[in-house]
């Protein structure tokens, strides 16, 4: 399981790829990279934003949702003035959030926070700092003032001069210093800040800016993105050259797929590929299409069938950010076919859109390196685009004129299958409205495994089973909003696993028991616990006894789905313990949720898995357990591996 880079660190990484964005204030339009503006010529100035900055433009359709959550929550006035009209040019950086949340950035200055509310299902509108100040100046919307220095999460409940909304609604705050601040009405008449800060400089924002259409940013911008795609094409083209690559586009409908394929295409590429997962928005199959035509490349498709991801579902559940069994099934699963047609002799290059800005892991990437993931052979992927932006992305799709898929200017960040857990929940919607009947069959599907492990129905509405084996901070928030305690949704989730601390032989032991789907052949057993890479003491009668000289961990794995950690009490390796567990009993959860898609064979190096998936032939195995992390069904060991951590902690803190 990929370890989730948080806090700090990871402001850190993203640091590396906050773009060079400046706002030229007299021709009203972002700046690529110039401290003067390619048009006008005057100076420019600095946009601020949070990391990693991967600002993207607001379409029209945004332009006016923001407009109608700004004149709900301040007034038409002060609508205007923040936004000036629905045709200026504005850009959304996206930040944490409950759901979708972006910084609103208006002539280069964040002017506030646009998120969507899961509970009211609508769109909101927060002033931020350079907002706030210039409505409490101008006396535009709700302002409060107050005698005391305003601090970001106090209560203030009394001491209060002016007017103010109703409960839940926003208002600006003017305190001594000066200080100034957003606040919260609550429910009893009390004002929460939410934000709160010094005046450092006052506000001088002149803000009278004219309608810009993206293709005038894009022609200002002209020289830099030719820049752009001359240095990935060459670099790409020399990549080929020197390694004497077989190179092949990677499309998926995205706009980083799409203009990665067109650098692809200037770098001399002449093939591409695609994976029709069988649950693909409509629209990225004609993206697709419109991209394949209009770059001329010989195009290699596969799919693992309309009806695969229908008949994984309902032995693995919904797909979820932390168990995207999806991923490898539908898709990885599908690679060796697509690569067999590809010409035997040469190293395979395949070109991806992938960029740093979109996660920590995805910056720690290099733009050259060999794939995680054997099938074929040895292949390896090139990121030209690694340090676009993505604005640079959406300017160059305009400039070149590329096919744009539509739920972007929908409001998509990102594009993945119609129903992918990665989506918010402001996008999912927009599924439900343009796709009725494909939303229909999918909650459906959600009705039904609800049901069968006793969830709520918020457990539906509120999104929650894009998650499966624990819940971020803002999956838990929304869960605690709706009355449901997260952990007791989590185990009837996992409600398969069983666990218990017991007296053994030796004092306390572990018992862990897993729900099968079908019985575990005990004659795989040998090469099961080969591919553990753990010590095998005995095999015998379907039952191992395991070492890992790590953690000092000794077990009993038995095919029925138990497993016993004899000396839980005396460990004092905990963490390497749960994961030395988590390797044996995800063996289990491969034999016994097999689908026979061949990922495991395919991704041995060593030819050790042969069918009827998964006999490993032990002699020939070296225990590197690629195949246990390319399975699709052994990632329902991560949960295992937390409930035995949670346990083993508990008996390290009772020995206290």
């Amino acid at each position: 399981m990929v370890k989730r880079i948080k806090g700090e660190a990871a402001l850190r990484i993203f640091r590396r790829y906050v773009p060079r964005l400046r706002w030229c204030p007299r021709c009203g339009a972002p700046v690529l990279g110039s401290e003067k503006c390619p048009k006008c010529g005057g100076p420019t100035l600095e946009v601020k934003m949070a990391p990693p900055g991967d600002a993207r433009p607001a379409w029209p359709k945004e332009r006016r949702e923001l407009y109608e959550a700004a004149r709900r929550e301040l007034g038409s006035e002060a609508a205007k003035r923040l936004l000036g009209s629905t045709s200026t040019f504005i850009l959304f950086n996206p930040v944490q959030g409950v759901d979708a949340a972006y910084e609103v950035i208006v002539d280069g200055h964040t002017i506030g926070l646009f998120y969507y509310e899961p509970f009211e299902e609508e769109w909101r509108f927060r002033p931020d700092r350079v907002g706030a100040e210039i409505l409490a100046n101008e006396e535009l919307a709700f302002v409060l003032e107050t005698n005391t220095v305003l601090r970001s999460g106090q209560v203030l409940r009394s001491g209060l001069r002016g007017d103010k909304p109703g409960p839940g609604g926003y208002v600006v705050l003017v305190g001594r210093g000066p200080s100034y601040g957003v606040g919260r009405v609550l429910d009893n008449g009390a004002v929460r800040v939410v934000k709160a800060w010094r005046r450092r400089r006052r506000v001088e924002w002149r803000h009278n800016p004219r309608p810009l259409s993206i293709e005038e940013a894009a022609e200002m911008n002209k020289e830099w993105l030719i820049g752009l795609e001359e240095e990935a094409a060459k670099w790409l083209e020399e990549t080929i050259r020197r390694h004497g690559f077989w190179a092949v586009a990677a499309i998926s409908g995205g706009k980083d797929s799409t203009v990665a394929a067109k650098i692809a295409q200037l770098a001399g590429v002449e093939h591409s590929y695609s994976i029709d997962t069988g649950i693909e928005h409509p629209e990225s199959l004609e993206t697709i299409d419109k991209v394949v035509k209009g770059l001329g490349f010989v195009h290699h498709t596969g799919s693992p069938g309309r009806d695969a991801f229908w008949k994984a579902a309902e032995l693995y559940g919904p797909p979820a950010r932390d168990y995207r069994w999806c991923t490898k099934y539908l898709k990885m699963a599908v690679l060796p076919k697509v690569f067999a047609e590809f010409p035997r002799g040469k190293e395979i290059l395949v070109v991806t859109g992938q960029r740093g800005a979109e996660s920590t892991q995805r910056a720690l990437s290099p733009r050259l390196a060999e794939s995680g993931t054997a099938a074929h052979g040895k292949h390896y992927v090139a990121l030209p685009i690694q340090r676009w932006s993505s604005l640079e992305v959406f300017l160059y799709i305009v400039l070149r004129r590329l096919p744009m898929h539509p739920l972007y200017m929908e409001g998509f960040d990102r594009i993945g299958c119609y129903m992918c857990p990665v989506s918010r929940l402001a996008e999912l919607k927009i599924v439900e409205k343009r796709h009725p009947d494909l939303w229909s069959k999918w909650i459906g599907f959600l009705r039904r495994f609800a049901r069968s492990r006793g969830l709520p129905d918020e457990w539906i509405r509120l999104g929650l089973w894009r998650w499966r084996f624990s819940y971020p901070s803002e999956a838990q928030l929304l869960a605690r909003r709706a009355g449901l305690d997260p952990d007791r949704l989590l185990e009837r989730l996992n409600s398969g696993v069983g666990a218990a601390i017991e007296y053994g032989r030796r004092g306390k032991s572990l018992l862990i028991t897993i729900g099968l789907h079908d019985p575990v052949d005990p004659g795989l057993l040998p090469g099961l616990v080969k591919a553990t890479g753990l010590e095998a003491a005995r095999i015998s009668d379907g039952e191992a006894v395991l070492r890992d000289p790590g953690s000092g961990a000794e077990m009993r794995l038995s095919t029925d789905g138990r497993i016993e950690l004899t000396n839980a009490e005396s460990l004092r390796d905990i963490r390497g313990a749960a994961k030395a567990v988590r390797a044996a009993i995800a063996t289990i959860y491969m034999a016994s949720y097999c689908l026979g898609c061949g990922l495991c064979e395919a991704s041995c190096p060593y030819n050790a898995v042969t069918k009827p998936y998964p006999a490993i032939n032990a002699e020939r195995c070296t225990g590197c357990r690629r195949c246990i992390n390319a399975c699709p069904a052994t990632n329902q060991a991560d949960y295992v591996e937390g409930v035995v951590f949670r346990l083993l902690k508990q008996l390290k803190t009772a020995r206290r």
